[in-house]
């Protein structure tokens, strides 16, 4: 029973440390993933409508990849090693680019999506309205109404 006790006290204080060590981690993933030419910039919580733009301008600009490791809900051992993964990559890249490449692509996701948002609500189109609808659910009484890119809705 007691050495049943030892394995879970050092197990608790070894899960301590890796939780205390994650920037540390963070900044040691950082180089060598550097090293290795693979340069990614780690992301989390809920996702803004204009982060695949951003992960597009970074990858096809700087060739640099947005991995998201986490959703909404993020441990404190995970947003350390994260942020240290992150400063690490963002001072390689203004010494690589000369510019904060992510401040850029951050700012033109934003006003491309923007864009496309108020385009799409100005070219809303429904061929049909509601109150002609008799029940009736076929292709002939459904028109597509457009939204933007990749989002539609049917309406009846």
């Amino acid at each position: 029973m007691i050495t049943v006790l030892y394995i879970l006290a050092a197990f608790s204080v070894l899960c301590w440390l890796w939780s205390l060590a994650a920037p540390m981690r963070g900044r040691l993933a950082a180089q060598v993933d550097m090293q290795r030419g693979q340069y990614q910039v780690l992301g989390y919580g809920l996702p803004s409508p204009s982060r695949p733009e951003y992960a597009r301008c970074l990858r096809e600009r700087y060739e640099i990849d947005f991995r998201p490791v986490a959703g909404c809900v993020v441990s404190e051992s995970l947003l350390s090693y994260v942020n240290a993964y992150d400063s690490v990559l963002e001072e390689a890249a203004l010494r690589k680019f000369g510019r904060d490449v992510f401040k850029e692509c951050a700012e033109a996701s934003a006003t491309k999506w923007e864009a496309q948002r108020l385009a799409a609500a100005q070219d809303v189109k429904v061929r049909k309205s509601s109150r002609d609808f008799n029940g009736d659910i076929t292709p002939a009484n459904l028109s597509v109404v457009d939204y933007g890119p990749r989002h539609y809705a049917w309406q009846s």
